[in-house]
């Protein structure tokens, strides 16, 4: 039960008042006797005596009774109906971040199995016309499943899939999905299950809550020390790659240990590290080109292993097969040339059969269908089937020949790249195919286009390089080689922390993307053409990601997954926010609740007309007498 005015209650203070009332209230009854001689014999009381006695009399209950029903009436009760088993629907935030990996302290698991064992508790517990709706919160949250008692079952299974894995918790989100499932719904309650590695309380600052909030906490305080960043800077030439590793120790006491470097599997180097309480030490390495792969690794063991080796990628480039389909290549072949991890093939127009290549550069000559992969065509010609293009080129008059880049992303081609400078002499009219945009123009006139058609990534220049002054230009190899990136496959990150979601753009051609995990499990995802692929990792270590299109392997390349970050490796017990804010018209409105202050306020009309019904026969009944 709850009160919405309790200063209300201040009216029963009007009891004692009533109470002395009563006392000095003048109880003697007129009667008729033939002689007071007899009773003047008779011992009487003193007068304190008599006055300090209370009257229990029925019509002092009565008055009793209607001021204490009127007082609590004006104190506004609201009675919560679900308070004694009725019906209950709560909601089951877990935190399922890196952190909750670690020893729950008096709990024979991790924090995650604590948070567990306490989820299906409550879930035994919302009764028979109640439900439960469990969710995860990392570094997103989602909502696992929802459910009555009939369902429990279902969600036990939920609870046991979880796996902590993720950077930060998502408090706000999960919050928010909480109160969505449990919005029109009486007894409604959100119980966040977690060992404190949340948001700051001012991240719920100004953010009132409709549904009551209760922190559960798990785990207690443990030691933990952790390799929260690796990272890798090539640098030009043949020069060997710069190498920054940072560790921190996280508990109370000073701790001697030592980390190896590793690279493709192989001893780089070891080095002792001596780390104060709270403090950090800095390491770096020049190691010698040619290794795809570093891990680092710190020696013993602590309560949060996964935190304890980081690798990092140094396959910072992918490799790109180009064919260059060109009567005069010279100057493409010089600029393709100068981009790194591109390896070019020259093939003449007339003996071009239609080779496959990660990208095909047509220098004058279109085929009858686009290659798949990535495709520029320079300088398409008139009459080819693929495109429509006008039979003269025509110099652009002079009020028409500012230079105008498309929208963005096209523009990015250019940014940063001056083109001032360049003429680009005269241009045929390249008519844009559907769906591809106009990166640069000259007036209204098209210069470079940018689309896709089917499995292939296409980049159009309608200029002929011989015409103008371009290769002449800085702006050229720049230009060929932002277009080169443009059109293929970014290379896989370096390395990524654990839950976060990423972003991977395959090869165009690609169907289907095959994903080793370090524990040996293999997922295939299958590829929408023109969609990224986005995928959260929930186990640190290295992954192997192969693109295939059917049989045909396009692509393998490796990349880190990590656990070590400072808001997850600090394994000290945090303060826990503050609860959000409920709102005012919210307060109460979680749970099953009446407003009683009616109720009571008829009860004591009735009271009251009980006690004038009393008077009055007791008045009727003297006068009778």
């Amino acid at each position: 039960m709850t009160l919405l005015a309790p200063l209300g209650l201040l009216a029963l203070l009007t009891l004692p008042v009533i109470l002395i009332l009563h006392m000095l209230r003048e109880r003697r009854r007129r009667v008729v006797v033939p002689s007071l001689l007899l009773w003047q014999l008779m011992p009487r009381r003193q007068e304190a005596q008599r006055r300090r006695r209370l009257p229990l009399t029925l019509l002092l209950f009565l008055h009793l009774l209607a001021a204490a029903l009127l007082a609590l009436a004006l104190a506004r009760p609201q009675w919560s109906f679900g308070f004694f088993g009725g019906e209950r629907h709560l909601a089951i935030i877990i935190d399922t971040s890196t952190s909750m990996a670690a020893p729950a302290g008096g709990f024979a698991g991790s924090r995650l199995d604590a948070a567990r064992a306490r989820a299906r508790e409550l879930i035994a517990g919302v009764g028979p016309r109640g439900s439960a709706t469990v969710i995860s919160a990392s570094s997103s949250a989602h909502v696992l499943d929802a459910a009555g008692t009939d369902g429990a079952d279902r969600l036990i299974a939920a609870l046991d899939g979880l796996v902590a894995a993720g950077t930060g918790t998502d408090l706000r989100g999960a919050l928010t999905l909480a109160e969505a499932a449990l919005q029109g719904r009486p007894s409604a309650r959100i119980l966040v299950l977690t060992d404190g590695a949340l948001p700051t309380a001012e991240d719920l600052v100004g953010r009132p809550a409709p549904v009551a909030v209760e922190w559960l906490p798990v785990g207690g305080p443990a030691d933990n020390r952790a390799i929260v960043a690796l990272a890798a800077r090539p640098r030009p030439g043949n020069a060997p790659v710069q190498v920054y590793a940072r560790a921190v120790n996280y508990g109370a006491a000073p701790l001697r240990t030592v980390l190896r470097l590793y690279g493709d599997d192989e001893l780089l180097d070891t080095r002792p590290v001596d780390l104060q309480p709270n403090g950090e030490a800095e390491l770096t390495w020049a190691v010698p080109r040619g290794i795809s792969m570093l891990r680092a690794e710190l020696d013993g063991a602590d309560g949060l292993p996964a935190d304890d080796s980081a690798a990092v990628s140094l396959a910072q480039t992918r490799p790109i097969r180009a064919l260059l389909v060109s009567a005069q290549p010279a100057a493409l072949e010089r600029a393709l040339r100068a981009v790194p991890g591109l390896e070019l093939r020259i093939e003449d127009p007339v003996a071009y059969a239609g080779a496959a290549a990660d990208l095909t550069i047509f220098d004058g000559y279109l085929p009858d269908r686009w290659p798949a992969g990535a495709v520029l065509v320079v300088r398409p010609p008139a009459g080819a089937g693929l495109l429509t293009v006008s039979p003269q080129a025509r110099e652009p008059t002079p009020e028409a020949a500012a230079l105008r880049p498309g929208p963005s992303p096209a523009a990015e081609l250019f940014e940063g790249v001056s083109l001032s400078s360049v003429q680009f002499g005269p241009v045929r009219d390249v008519t844009p195919p559907d769906g591809f945009v106009i990166a640069l123009s000259r007036g209204e006139q098209p210069l470079v286009l940018r689309g896709r058609a089917g499995a292939s990534e296409i980049a159009i220049w309608t200029f002929d390089l011989g015409q103008g002054n371009l290769t002449t230009r800085l702006a050229f190899p720049l230009l060929v080689a932002r277009t080169v990136r443009d059109l293929t496959p970014p290379p896989l990150p370096a390395a990524a922390l654990v839950g976060e979601t990423v972003s991977l753009e395959p090869d165009s051609r690609a169907t289907e993307v095959e994903l080793a995990a370090p524990d040996g499990r293999v997922e295939v995802v299958a590829l929408t053409p023109g969609q990224p692929l986005s995928l959260a990792f929930d186990r640190p270590g290295v992954y192997t990601l192969a693109e295939r299109a059917g049989n045909q392997t396009l692509y393998t390349g490796q990349f880190a997954v990590n656990a070590g970050a400072p808001v997850e490796s600090n394994l000290a017990p945090r303060d826990l926010p503050a609860p959000p804010p409920r709102t005012p018209d919210a307060q109460g409105a979680g749970d099953e609740q009446r407003a009683l202050w009616p109720w009571l306020a008829a009860f004591a009309l009735a009271v009251m007309l009980l006690e004038w019904l009393y008077v009055h026969g007791r008045r009727r009944a003297l006068a009778e007498g």
